[in-house]
């Protein structure tokens, strides 16, 4: 007689991190569950990336991988439902507990229930199911971000999916809070390279004097293009690389290698992707970008649309970031009023999906009840045909810069230097739309 476990959706694939030759393992197989084994930690964020949103089971009773390790590579793929298995004698470990709440949505100890264990593994492979029915246009990327079943959207994934193939530098262009950064991760994600490192360097943060710097500083420089080698390096707002810091990428990428001024050969095998929000052919015209750099770089080159572009997007990711914000903070919020969608779908969203993330997490963390309010949502009210041209505007201002805020922690300068604006000028905006009255939640950076 066959196995007299019972499944709520049909056998698919599991990814299982230890467990050797145990025997539920061999139950499981033969229940019809593809299970995708790993013993290697470095292997495992290629295999993730394979096998796509799946269930992950975690065999902790062995102690074949350090506890930081598989938490950090966890806490990386919140796209996997994660299940535990360990000892009695492990649960009187507070880390193992707190791994466990933090990142499972459930746990197993020996002897193990192989038919509660099946049961349960068949219960949320139908959860996916249902997500992929939510959601069928998430797709390969889901998971990454890209988000969206408009035109532009689409074409976004392909063009990621064309790129990520190849092994040459992409400029990445789009407005703030766009998503440049979650596109760069997702060619990584999906290419060769996955199973190295992804860095993001701000490039507001490498001042003239950097490199003059390094002896004094664990030579940094090095450092970054160490933890970049065989992997891929996002440069972020590349325009705001002095000339002289230009000047050395262009060695870099010509060369494979420079030479700092401390006179360190620095080199390797890095993909590089670049991001700015500003039109490139202004970049060149002002200056702010030299002309050979830009040539090098401009190989393949990406346009993220704005969150006001693909209108049609905006209820489905809002959809996707309430369930997702509710999943991680155990929140009894479910779904949008026809109210609350209709302010959804008439703001501007000048911050883009950024603040709409932002604005939908703050209502999910405050939610009280299952259905979110149009007053939970803290967004302009754009439906009252007597508003003011510069009421709205007012508004929507002071919108993303709560935004843009909120994504630097409160740091003023970095907020700033993101918006494109002048320290004195981004407080004038704070004190015109009184954001400045509260120290405690906004400071100025000290970098």
């Amino acid at each position: 007689m066959g196995s007299a476990l019972f499944m709520s959706s049909d056998p698919g694939a599991l990814v299982v991190f230890g467990g050797g030759k145990a025997e539920w393992l061999s139950t499981l197989e033969q229940a019809g569950w593809m299970c995708h084994r790993c013993y290697d930690l470095r292997a495992a964020e290629g295999l993730l990336i394979d096998v796509g949103p799946c269930i992950g089971v975690i065999d902790l009773s062995q102690d074949d991988f350090s506890l930081q390790g598989i938490a950090a590579l966890v806490n990386r793929n919140k796209q996997v439902r994660w299940l535990a298995l360990v000892r009695d004698d492990q649960l009187k470990s507070d880390a193992i507990c707190q791994f466990i709440v933090n990142f499972c949505i459930d746990y197993f100890t020996a002897p193990l229930p192989i038919s509660q264990l099946q049961k349960t593994i068949g219960h949320q492979s139908g959860m996916l199911q249902l997500e992929r029915k939510i959601w069928p246009q998430l797709g390969q990327f889901g998971h990454l971000g890209l988000q969206g079943d408009s035109d532009s959207m689409k074409k976004l994934r392909h063009q990621v999916r064309r790129v990520a193939a190849t092994d040459v530098p992409v400029f990445i262009q789009g407005e703030v809070g766009t998503g440049k950064e979650l596109a760069a991760q997702a060619i990584f994600q999906a290419s060769k390279r996955a199973r190295a490192g992804f860095i993001r360097i701000a490039c507001q943060q490498l001042t003239s004097s950097w490199l003059q710097q390094q002896e004094t500083d664990s030579d940094e420089m090095k450092c970054i293009l160490a933890a970049a080698k065989d992997g891929v390096l996002y440069l972020d707002e590349i325009a705001d690389l002095s000339d002289a810091r230009q000047r050395e990428l262009l060695q870099f990428i010509e060369d494979g290698e420079f030479t700092t001024q401390c006179g360190r050969l620095v080199g390797g095998d890095i993909r590089l992707i670049l991001a700015t929000r500003h039109d490139p052919e202004e970049l060149l015209t002002e200056g702010k970008l030299r002309k050979d750099l830009y040539y090098r770089l401009n190989v393949l080159n990406l346009s993220v649309p704005a969150l006001r572009e693909r209108q049609q997007d905006i209820v489905d990711l809002a959809n996707f970031f309430l369930l997702k914000f509710a999943r991680q903070y155990n929140s009894v919020a479910r779904q949008f009023s026809e109210e609350a969608i209709r302010m959804l779908q008439t703001y501007l969203w000048p911050g883009n999906v950024r603040e709409l993330l932002t604005q939908v997490k703050r209502a999910v963390l405050l939610a009280e009840q299952p259905t979110l309010e149009a007053d939970q949502l803290d967004i302009p009210r754009l439906v009252d045909d007597k508003q003011s041209l510069k009421k709205i505007r007012e508004e929507s201002e002071r919108s993303a810069l709560l935004a843009v805020l909120e994504n630097n922690k409160g740091q003023i300068s970095a907020a700033a230097r993101e918006l494109g604006v002048s320290r004195a000028t981004m407080y004038r905006l704070l004190n015109k739309h009184d954001l400045i009255t509260s120290p405690k939640n906004f400071r100025q950076s000290t970098a």
